[in-house]
């Protein structure tokens, strides 16, 4: 989309795309040091208890927790990235229709990850031990991963499903 000979409408996608990624970029990265904040919180708070914890009743809901909205985070990005999904989107919604929904299912993504690593902190105040703080933490960075916005693929996909659209049609959406 950003070669030299691309017309001026290209060009515009093109920015509109670098303007979303950015942004989704920021978020995700935000995110990524949010979870690791917390784990290092975690860890903090667990060498400054006195004793050692006897464990804590509310472990096993919180991982289950977890462990549901890492599933719910899988499904939910295999089922809003998906082919036929973005193609309906950039047929309904348009070109900027379809650039915002990449936008908003990566912050989404992203946030559900970051409840992950979230609730090792909570699990750290309730009772949790170091060994539950590190483990909710990798799960988060695990979940946030594969959520990090990659230009190419933003630019590839808009490109790919945009054409078809008529010019008015992006404009408004």
């Amino acid at each position: 989309m950003g070669y030299p000979g691309a017309s001026e409408a290209d060009r515009s996608l093109a920015s509109k795309v670098g303007a979303a990624h950015r942004v989704g970029l920021i978020v995700v990265a935000a995110v990524m040091f949010t979870i690791a904040g917390f784990v290092v919180v975690g860890l903090i708070v667990l060498n400054g208890r006195n004793g050692s914890s006897d464990g804590s009743s509310a472990r096993i809901p919180i991982y289950v927790a977890a462990l549901f909205i890492a599933l719910g985070s899988v499904g939910l990005r295999r089922s809003q990235m998906r082919g036929l999904r973005l193609a309906t989107v950039a047929e309904v919604r348009g070109a900027a229709g379809l650039i915002s929904h990449l936008l908003t299912t990566t912050i989404i993504l992203a946030a559900l990850a970051e409840l992950i690593g979230l609730l090792g902190l909570v699990l750290c105040f309730t009772g949790g031990d170091m060994r539950d703080v590190l483990i909710m933490g990798a799960v988060a960075l695990l979940i946030v991963l594969p959520v990090f916005p990659r230009r190419q693929v933003w630019e590839k996909t808009v490109a790919d499903l945009a054409p078809a659209i008529p010019e008015s049609e992006t404009d408004t959406a």
